[in-house]
């Protein structure tokens, strides 16, 4: 007797189960990677192992078109960025290359200026110096002057034998108050009465040693220590001491030593009596 016989209300035992196969043609598989197509079971909650597998299949290669899109898309962003960066980097050499020449002009604008500067202020400053040589010179010149002891006079007894002694001077004959002058630059080293006959006297030590003895005065407007220029009025004329008219009794002695005859040496100065 068979053994698969029903016994009472038991049926037959079935058959093993394998569990539900899903066959899924292979060009199924790369119709639906190549178009990214989600396998998903139509109308169950859950999907079987083998549609699980390929939907995951499917998922993970359209994840990687994707990703391959978003990476040349991204590439394509780096290549502009890093073509953009090469443009500044380049506009920015050219600014850095353009602004140093600039400055580099700026500079030897700037170097020409001062050396125009300062030869100008040199030629400036030798034209002050010039200036104030020659302003110097002048000024030498104006005290090594030499002048007339008296503006208006006659000349009366001269340089020599008088009288049976000698005369060491020039006498200008001259109204009594005529204004009298020092000969050049020099200082005061005697105002007073004489007591050798010579009256009120006024006695100049010039700036090259000479000694001028004005005799006579009839006032004196120095004193001992002056400071006197050419053609300062000193004294007046007059007529004190031993004379025998209004007149102005001039010596001369260079060098402080002996007198010499006034004329003559007035002369070599350049002021004729």
């Amino acid at each position: 007797m068979s053994q698969n016989r029903y016994a009472g209300r038991h049926r037959p035992p079935a058959q093993p189960s394998h569990g539900r196969r899903l066959l899924v043609p292979l060009a199924l598989v790369s119709t639906t990677v190549a178009g990214g197509v989600v396998v998903r079971s139509a109308g169950a909650s859950d999907l079987s192992p083998e549609a699980a597998a390929v939907q995951d299949l499917s998922n993970t290669v359209a994840g990687g078109y994707e990703a391959r899109d978003r990476a040349v898309a991204a590439a394509g962003s780096d290549r502009d960025a890093a073509r953009a960066s090469r443009d500044a980097s380049r506009a920015a050499v050219a600014s850095v290359v353009n602004l140093t020449d600039q400055k580099a002009s700026d500079v030897d604008t700037a170097v020409e200026a001062a050396r125009k500067a300062e030869e100008s202020k040199k030629a400036e400053a030798a034209k002050k110096a010039a200036a104030a040589r020659q302003a110097a010179e002048d000024a030498r010149q104006q005290a090594q002057r030499w002048v007339s002891p008296l503006s208006n006079y006659t000349l009366t007894s001269g340089f020599g034998w008088r009288w049976g002694r000698m005369h060491p001077a020039q006498d200008l004959a001259a109204p009594v108050g005529t204004p009298v002058h020092a000969l050049s630059t020099g200082t005061v080293i005697f105002s007073g009465w004489s007591s050798q006959g010579y009256g009120y006297m006024v006695q100049i030590r010039y700036w090259d040693g000479t000694v001028s003895w004005f005799a006579h005065n009839s006032r004196l407007l120095v004193n001992i220590g002056d400071e006197v220029a050419p053609g300062q009025v000193v004294s007046y004329s007059g007529n004190t001491g031993n004379s025998t008219g209004p007149h102005l009794h001039l010596e001369i002695h260079p060098q402080g030593a002996g007198s010499v005859p006034p004329r003559a040496w007035l002369a070599q100065k350049g002021v004729q009596l």
